[in-house]
């Protein structure tokens, strides 16, 4: 699969489109690609053991995903390089979160990104007819994770996922849940709710944050017990349960990589 990076309404090739003939646009240099194959930058805190060899052992964690793209963009006129100009400096120029998705070698992953540092743009002359340009851009993904395919499993089908780092699910639960319900999870934890679901109403459970929903309206002193937990990738999977009320439980869980 050609490289392709798809970010706030453009589109970044790794060389011209073939099939199409088309040679002008945005294209990644050689080695322009930086930080999405990579893994993120290790965070810990270092503590030296007073009168002993070595340090405290304390927990490590993923940094931010830091991206750059520094390639080149083509146009045969010197309007459609302004253009291209102007799309590169308006990236996330108002600090917005975006979306960037990468098809690269078989496969498509996103992640959320900001603007990372200032972008650049600068003239590179003519060959064979085309006006070039140097541009580079950068980002941060606060969150380190990769995701790709997300699938939906029903209560009591073990929810599996395919990338190489734990997933957070999302829980999805559908009334009536008179009086509440109980969902019990991997290694027996347990996430209660309290407040009851009229038929057709939903509840979205957030893994990643322990967060309640009502039809996508975050809600508050609604829940017992919020316990939290993740799916390493791979077999066995984990199982979810549900109980109380009539209503039905789905597992959404998304491919996962650091």
């Amino acid at each position: 699969m050609m490289l392709r990076i798809r970010v706030g309404g453009l589109t970044i090739l790794g060389r011209p489109d073939e099939s199409t003939s088309r040679v002008e646009g945005l294209f990644v240099g050689p080695d322009g690609f930086e930080g999405w194959d990579d893994g993120p930058d290790i965070r810990r805190e270092s503590v030296d053991r007073p009168g002993q060899h070595g340090e405290f052992d304390t927990p490590v964690f993923n940094g931010s995903r830091v991206i750059s793209v520094d390639g080149h963009a083509l146009a045969w006129s010197e309007a459609e390089l302004g253009h291209l100009r102007n799309q590169i400096m308006g990236l996330g120029g108002f600090g917005d979160l975006m979306r960037i998705t990468v098809d690269h070698q078989g496969s498509t992953r996103w992640a959320d990104v900001r603007r990372g540092a200032k972008p650049t743009f600068q003239d590179a002359g003519i060959r064979f007819g085309l006006l070039r340009a140097r541009f580079a851009i950068h980002f941060v993904a606060a969150n380190p994770r990769k995701f790709g395919e997300e699938r939906t499993f029903p209560a009591g089908v073990p929810a599996v996922h395919y990338g190489n780092f734990p997933a957070s699910p999302e829980l999805i639960v559908t009334g009536p849940k008179a009086g509440g319900y109980t969902i019990t999870g991997p290694g027996g934890r347990q996430y209660v709710v309290t407040q009851s679901l009229a038929a057709g109403q939903t509840h979205r459970i957030d893994m990643n944050t322990g967060w309640l929903y009502l039809n996508d309206v975050l809600q508050t002193g609604a829940v017992a017990q919020a316990r939290t937990w993740a799916i390493p990738p791979g077999l066995p999977g984990a199982v979810h349960t549900i109980t109380g009320g009539t209503g039905s439980l789905s597992v959404r869980l998304t491919d996962t990589y650091i």
